[in-house]
């Protein structure tokens, strides 16, 4: 009996040291900051790219003493048409380490998350943007000179002067992106009016299944209504004045009425708190359904914004042990098909980068898709990763060259994030 009291007692000791173990393995993970630089990554022209053009000290150093890979944000059978379909959704899904392909998720209503605007299953959500028509509806600027000037007031008209009979809302998110959200069940299966191309006439609201017959009268309705009293609104007229093309349309696309249940990604791998530092938008918006908490980043200039975005990292460190960053500057000339422009943001941004050659923690630089310069559009295909403070391969550079022959090889988002939080 004395044995058998004595071998009880010793259990409880063992189960409290190993309960003590646990919290201590916690606090030595290292912190991570994951910078996602949108459509930092491209198609080569002459054999150069922007990113290998670049003059990057901070990138090459941490290229020197890290290591390099690649990564597919968005597999092929999900690439359908990226011309008149957005991935920039999809891609963060992957970059998380998500099978996108396991959900069906449009995205309308992720700008509506993206916005902090409230949205239920059942009702419809339209991504928008503010465009400039000429009087016969041909497309001039798709994007209204990407200049928001006036489209919150423009946003604000319109929801006090249409009336389609049933509650909605329409909202200028960031730039000339905008979300309506009509609040009544309805089917999503409708066709977008944005022509995507410049010169061609805004295309009708089409119903594409019988369900969707009323969705397609109620939108063309609003938007009818909307050009009547946006074409000669005072905000138009001051546009103009400062040499702003008038945003006298409303384009609507990717409309969507649910959104899909997702894992939560700190219980996945047992994070306690995680950040994104993102702009309003679809970015902002997968991560808040994964179960980030969400610093919105203003609509600024560059240089203000990349203030901003790294203070925040900064300050976030200390409450978060995983800060994901979301910077919007490439994307854009590469859209434009400006290669120079290109060059010098992605410099600009490697300026911020310094800071975090002694950072005690894990540094990800990665992007979530090709934007070309060549084509102005997305493209599919692999994309370069860079890991700070995790090993070391000596490359002599970061561009999408040298991470072709990364040691990392070509990553999966669940492999990245296994490699990442691995002990």
């Amino acid at each position: 009996m004395a044995k058998k009291k004595k071998h009880a007692a010793r259990r409880p000791k063992k189960n409290a040291a190993k309960a003590r173990r646990r919290p201590q393995a916690h606090k030595l993970r290292k912190k991570i900051v994951f910078i996602v630089i949108d459509g930092m990554a491209d198609l080569p022209i002459n054999n150069k790219t922007p990113l290998g053009e670049a003059k990057k000290p901070n990138m090459d150093y941490m290229a020197r003493n890290g290591l390099l890979g690649e990564i597919i944000p968005v597999e092929k059978k999900l690439w359908t048409d990226v011309t008149n379909a957005s991935v920039s959704h999809i891609a963060n899904l992957g970059l998380l380490g998500y099978d996108a392909k396991r959900y069906n998720m449009k995205r309308g209503p992720l700008e509506a998350v993206g916005a902090d605007q409230p949205f239920e299953n059942g009702n419809l959500a339209v991504r928008c943007n503010f465009a400039t028509v000429d009087k016969d509806l041909v497309v001039l600027e798709r994007t209204a000179g990407r200049n928001s000037f006036g489209l919150d007031e423009l946003a604000r008209y319109v929801n006090e002067h249409v009336d389609i009979g049933i509650p909605f809302i329409l909202r200028n998110t960031f730039e000339h992106r905008g979300v309506l959200i009509i609040k009544e069940k309805l089917s999503d299966k409708i066709s977008n009016t944005d022509p995507f191309r410049v010169g061609e006439c805004v295309r009708p609201v089409e119903a594409l299944a019988p369900e969707a017959e009323q969705t397609a009268r109620l939108l063309q309705d609003f938007l009818d209504r909307a050009r009547g009293i946006i074409e000669f609104h005072p905000v138009n007229q001051e546009r103009i004045k400062r040499g702003l093309p008038p945003a006298n349309y409303i384009l609507t696309r990717e409309a969507g009425n649910h959104l899909p249940a997702i894992g939560n990604f700190l219980k996945t791998h047992h994070l306690q708190k995680a950040v994104c530092i993102a702009e309003n938008g679809v970015m902002k918006a997968t991560c808040m359904l994964t179960g980030f908490n969400a610093i919105t980043v203003p609509e600024m200039k560059l240089e203000p914004t990349l203030d901003f975005i790294f203070d925040s990292i900064e300050n976030a460190l200390g409450e978060y042990e995983l800060v994901y960053a979301h910077i919007k500057g490439p994307d854009e000339p590469s859209h434009d098909g400006n290669f120079h422009s290109k060059r010098a943001m992605i410099e600009r941004i490697d300026k911020e980068l310094e800071k975090f050659k002694n950072f005690n923690g894990i540094l990800v630089i990665a992007t979530d898709h090709i934007t070309a310069c060549k084509t102005r559009q997305h493209e599919y295909g692999p994309v370069p990763i860079l890991i700070y403070g995790k090993g070391r391969e000596n490359a002599a550079r970061f561009d999408e060259f040298a991470a072709k022959k990364g040691k990392l090889g070509l990553m999966t988002g669940k492999k990245l994030w296994q490699f990442l939080l691995k002990k």
